[in-house]
């Protein structure tokens, strides 16, 4: 028997499925046959978190996945109509009122907003000089937000923390680009793209410079063995197309594992009360520029995003219907958009926080949508389809055990999960906003132990390490009570003496590229010859 998979069908021509067909045929370079099967021009919907039109991409997309295809950053840019993703910024996540684009004041005559840098908190004090966030390298076992912490006890800083601790905030202020205009990159930065043109760019990469197949039609059942795997998929036209394994990119409905194959899903309603969302397209204007980052807004009904291009932005609303109804939802967000709300093309899409229980089943593995969903809060789009991908990739099964890696992948598939639902409820959880029934009722949801523990650590000064640094700009940023920082620094003179180069260092830069960096608007007006 033939020990190699040498075939891989990709059901749902999503961009999730487009992403992990042109992933694999790249990395297997004609070793295996992928094919797609795309649902009829006109009925495919998009598999995104964040839905309007607009996708967030991670930082890491242009090293694992464009560059090991050979292609430039600016020319993918270009074909998606793409802009900078230098941050996510939280505005009206500490004080109560109506939903609103500008930041409320704080009790402490500041803004209420704040920025959480892509590129993650770093773990040490050295005074690098390359393009990270600005937190050091790995000389010292405390990220730097410890020692902004120290700083703030001892009345040495009146700062916040991202504008300490981070490059990026008063050049996001001033919405200057990422980049210089000879291309050189300043600071670590993500991307929006125009959604429907990133899912074209991907099919044509795909099918033009891996050959990769297409087939057409809806998926109406399986052709299984004598022992559960699935020999061919089986269209409603009568199409079969056979495959050696099988992924399930057909969105959150997940035709293939949880339709076909009768996988469940569980739910996860008792733990974040967002169900709804509301979306739509709303003109940019030319005279204010492009701002280089995801705006995350608080709303008294759940929260709210806008992703910029050039030309128009995407935003949308998070929303429970139990407290809110879904056309009132959609008009408010016309009106925050300056739009006629009987005229705006307002789309209403099911938002079902939950995971699949099993994301590996027999020769079947669901990617994007189709394994798990979660509110996108400060999140891409992409990140979770990439990291799945990679997963697959180095658990890659020969034909005669092609379940054997089934146990590990789903492991991994539903801690990954849990990570990113207990990182949205931290959101929540840390908010002081009690203003509405909704952030009450979010407020009074169970917490898990590991949840719990993550805050007690910060609370109680102790440093936290590994995936939950990720949290710590959100846990020091909402948190009211006053940063504590780890008791052992008061013994580490040498320590904080390197922190303190490091700060000096971010305000240096933060000074220099202030003067030197273009507006984003600029320099993507010159890549897109616009």
């Amino acid at each position: 028997m033939e020990s190699r998979i040498r075939n891989i069908v990709v059901v749902g021509g999503t961009t999730a499925g487009w992403l992990s067909a042109a992933y694999l045929a790249g990395i297997f370079r004609g070793a295996v046959q992928v094919t797609v099967l795309e649902a009829p021009a006109g009925e495919q919907r998009a598999d995104t978190g964040m839905t309007g039109g607009v996708q967030a991409l991670p930082a890491e997309m242009q090293s694992e996945f464009f560059d090991p295809l050979g292609i430039q950053e600016s020319d993918w840019m270009r074909a998606c109509d793409a802009s900078f993703r230098v941050a996510a910024r939280y505005t009206n996540w500490r004080t109560g009122g109506s939903a609103q684009w500008v930041a409320r004041e704080l009790p402490n005559g500041i803004p209420d907003y704040f920025y959480d840098p892509v590129g993650g908190t770093g773990t040490g004090t050295g005074t690098g000089t390359g393009t990270g966030a600005g937190t050091g390298t790995e000389n010292s076992e405390f990220a730097l937000p410890y020692h902004w912490a120290w700083r703030r006890s001892a009345g040495e800083t009146l700062e916040p923390l991202d504008r300490s601790c981070f490059r990026a905030p008063p050049l996001l202020d001033a919405k200057k680009s990422p980049r210089w205009l000879d291309g050189r990159a300043a600071l670590p930065y993500g991307w929006h793209v125009d959604e429907g043109l990133f899912t074209a760019y991907l099919r044509r990469v795909a099918t033009g410079a891996w050959d990769v197949r297409t087939a057409q039609g809806v998926l109406r059942g399986v052709d299984r063995d004598s022992q559960g795997y699935v020999r061919a998929v089986v269209t409603t036209g009568g199409l079969r197309i056979p495959g050696g394994f099988f992924l399930d990119c057909s969105g959150a409905r997940a035709a293939l594992l949880a339709g076909a194959l009768g996988e469940p899903r569980i739910a996860d309603a008792g733990r974040l009360l967002c169900d709804s969302t509301v979306t739509l397209t709303s003109p940019a204007d030319p005279d204010a520029g492009i701002a280089p980052y995801t705006s995350l807004t608080a709303a008294p009904d759940g929260w709210l995003w806008r992703m910029p291009l050039p030309g128009r932005t995407g935003v949308g609303r998070a929303f429970s219907t139990v407290l809110a109804r879904p056309e009132d939802a959609g008009r408010e967000l016309a009106v925050l958009c300056g739009l006629d709300p009987e005229a705006a093309d307002v789309r209403h899409h099911a938002l079902s926080s939950g995971r699949i229980r099993r994301a590996w089943v027999k020769n079947c593995v669901a990617m994007g949508s189709s394994a798990s969903v979660v509110e996108p809060i400060g999140t891409a789009g992409t990140d979770g389809v990439l990291h799945a991908l990679r997963q697959f990739v180095r658990h890659f099964p020969s034909a005669v055990a092609r379940e054997a890696p089934a146990p590990r992948f789903n492991r991994e598939a539903e801690r990954r999960y849990e990570a990113d639902r207990d990182h949205v409820q931290l959101h929540y959880a840390s908010a002081p906003r009690r203003d509405s029934p909704f952030w009450r009722a979010q407020s009074a949801r169970p917490v898990p132990a590991a949840l719990q523990d993550l805050r007690s650590a910060y609370r109680g000064g102790f440093p936290l390490s590994g995936a939950d640094l990720r949290s710590l700009t959100v846990l020091a940023s909402l948190d009211t009570g006053p940063p504590l920082a780890p008791p052992v620094l008061a013994h580490l003179d040498r320590e904080r003496a390197e922190a303190a180069k490091q700060f000096a260092w971010i305000a240096r830069q933060q000074r220099i590229l202030a003067e030197t960096l273009p507006p984003a608007s600029e320099y993507l007006a010159r890549l897109h010859g616009k």
